[in-house]
């Protein structure tokens, strides 16, 4: 959802662009790729499997790389030895595939935790096509029964073991985590051995993270911990427990294929402030005292969507489902349906096309609905009349698809500065049919011009303006988010109209989503603010502003749509967190241009 005026630089999230090179690793089809004088364009059609388990996300195919290996490979640096290994859950083998890397490894006992998911996985040829036959591996033993079956029979200890648990939301699950748990997987670990166990997200989770490690150390074991980015899912946690003391040394680097690791592996072990400052309050989880689901389903009050690779979400996350019937409602293989009541199982594949400027993710198809619906609908459904449109930026054509829906609309001037942007848009068949050939459209008027030129080149006012520009990650781009600039498009709005601007992120970019809200309020008008979760991209927000005062929307949105919630007026309700720093967000004017510093500063943290 954002580009960049200097082509030879990189200026977004450093996730995207690791997620960007697991695509171009794996398999895919380069649709266009090309230069504009203001950015690189590589437009990518890749397969996406994704695996449910009762309606949320366990997996996807985009970077569940990333997860296995920052779960397998920092325990094999660790450890001394590792001819025997126990792997608890990984029902599809993705870890599995990681470990046998290791000629070293002559033994792996598998136990499956979701008899269901094993099955799924065992009959899906898309899955032993990502796994890597690792089923077929002679060196593998899968163990009959449950996990406690296997602990009370088991004798030979292990070198390393990797836990791959759910997240901890009930009390049953809760006692995997117990310290009476942990002391029966040091039963089977060797001294010199390396125990790893998925965790909470230290980010959104911190406490629960915290009470898990020294749930560990309650059972004498040492502990390490470390982190890593999972760009669809978040910040992810990780344990490291050995008998014997252990600590991070440089020297200590994987030596096997991989496609995510990083040369150096102590980023992952250091964590920034606030997340420390939560330790001291963490607790021993044990079945005479079970904690952890209490501590983890009161997190969830504040976090309503966190979601773990390796489990099941916190809560029945509402906007997964709606992402999963979005998916399901549009082209799409059902690789698998099946299973139990309590254990539903769904792999399903789906064709993504992701555009990427300057190695920045633009848009995915499998969500950009999500955001467009989102970015469009809360302001034509307000608006009294809406015949005359602008649209700043959104050279891709999916703001004006939905705009387009709108029968009363009679005009709709598209402002982009990238020809590159609008040759994709109206050239490139896959685009095209996406936004549904909407610069073909007669209503439509295509100008590739700078928007402040523009801007000052009009005198007839619109009903909406809708402002999808790129993020203000220079300080070129910085000025379209001045109150200047939002003073004249002020000047082009009718006297009952509204402008929206997209605002980037409110919980990973706070400061500049507030920002841009203070500096639509410095221009006078007045300011509603609102967002919606996007998977590709997390919790993303948009500000409304307009001349009059402005009321939650009661209206519903009379034209099709597929992903808002019936009642508009939930968008704009924010986490307490979200709106914490509020307080301290810039007026961002030309005499006083910091947007983009606090931009760069954000993506940093």
């Amino acid at each position: 959802m954002s580009t960049s005026d200097k082509h030879d630089s990189f200026r977004g999230d450093v996730y995207d662009l690791i997620e960007l090179q697991q695509l171009l690793k794996a398999p895919h089809q380069i649709l266009f790729e090309g230069k504009s004088p203001y950015q690189d364009v590589l437009l990518l059609e890749t397969k996406n499997i994704r695996l449910y388990q009762n309606d949320q996300l366990v997996w996807n195919s985009l970077d569940e790389r990333i997860y296995h290996e920052a779960l397998v490979h920092p325990a094999f640096v660790f450890s001394d030895r590792h001819e025997r290994v126990l792997i608890i859950g990984d029902e599809c083998g993705l870890a599995l595939r990681e470990v046998l890397k290791y000629s070293s490894v002559c033994h792996v006992s598998q136990v499956s935790l979701s008899p269901e998911t094993f099955i799924a996985a065992q009959r899906t040829p898309e899955i032993s096509k990502m796994n890597e036959s690792s089923f077929y591996d002679n060196r593998v033993h899968f163990a009959h029964g449950n996990i406690y079956d296997f602990l009370l029979t088991e004798q030979q200890p292990f070198d390393v073991i990797i836990a791959n648990l759910p997240d901890p939301e009930t009390k049953e699950v809760s006692k995997l985590y117990s310290k009476e748990f942990f002391k029966k997987l040091s039963n089977l670990l060797t001294y010199c051995g390396i125990l790893v166990i998925q965790s909470a997200s230290p980010e959104d989770d911190p406490l629960v993270f915290w009470s898990i490690n020294k749930t560990l150390q309650s059972a004498s074991l040492n502990t390490l911990n470390y982190h890593v980015n999972v760009p669809w899912f978040g910040d992810c946690g990780f344990h490291l427990a050995a008998k014997k003391r252990f600590e991070w040394k440089e020297k200590k680097k994987q030596d096997v294929q991989n496609t995510s690791l990083p040369e150096n592996l102590k980023s992952w072990f250091t964590f920034p402030q606030r997340v420390m400052s939560v330790k001291k309050q963490a607790v021993v989880n044990s079945l005479k005292s079970l904690h952890l689901y209490k501590l983890y389903s009161s997190s969830t009050e504040d976090v309503a969507s966190t979601k773990n690779p390796c489990g099941q979400n916190k809560v029945q996350d509402q906007d997964e489902i709606k992402e999963l019937r979005h998916l399901l409602s549009n082209p799409h293989r059902l690789l698998y349906a099946g299973g139990t009541n309590r254990d539903q199982i769904k792999i399903l594949e789906t064709k993504d096309i992701r555009l990427y400027l300057d190695k920045q993710l633009q848009f995915s198809s499998l969500d950009e609905q999500i955001y467009h619906e989102a970015l469009v609908h809360p302001a034509l459904s307000m608006v009294k009349k809406r015949e005359r449109i602008l649209i700043a930026g959104g050279g891709d054509g999916f703001a004006i698809r939905e705009v387009l829906k709108y029968p009363d609309v009679q005009h709709i001037d598209l402002v982009d500065l990238d020809p590159l942007m609008i040759h994709l848009a109206r050239n490139i068949p896959k685009v095209s049919s996406l936004n549904q050939r909407a610069l073909h459209d007669k209503r439509v008027s295509v100008h590739q011009k700078d928007i402040q030129v523009f801007q000052k080149e009009q005198s007839e006012p619109y009903d909406v303006i809708i402002v999808d520009l790129p993020d203000p990650g220079d300080e070129i781009l910085s000025r379209l988010y001045t109150v200047e600039f939002f003073s004249n498009l002020s000047n082009l709005l009718t006297e009952d109209g509204i402008l929206v601007c997209q605002s980037h992120s409110p919980e990973y970019a706070p400061f500049v989503y507030w920002s841009i809200g203070l500096s639509l309020k410095g221009t006078g008008m007045n300011v509603r603010s609102y967002h919606t979760g996007v998977p590709s991209f997390g919790d993303w927000g948009f500000h409304l502003a307009s001349k009059k005062p402005l009321h939650l929307p009661t209206r519903k949105v009379v034209v099709p749509h597929q992903t808002l919630p019936e009642n508009l007026s939930t968008l704009f309700v924010f986490p307490s967190k979200f709106r914490s720093v509020q307080e301290n967000s810039h007026m961002n004017t030309l005499s006083n241009l910091k947007l983009h510093e606090i931009y760069k500063q954000e993506l940093r943290r």
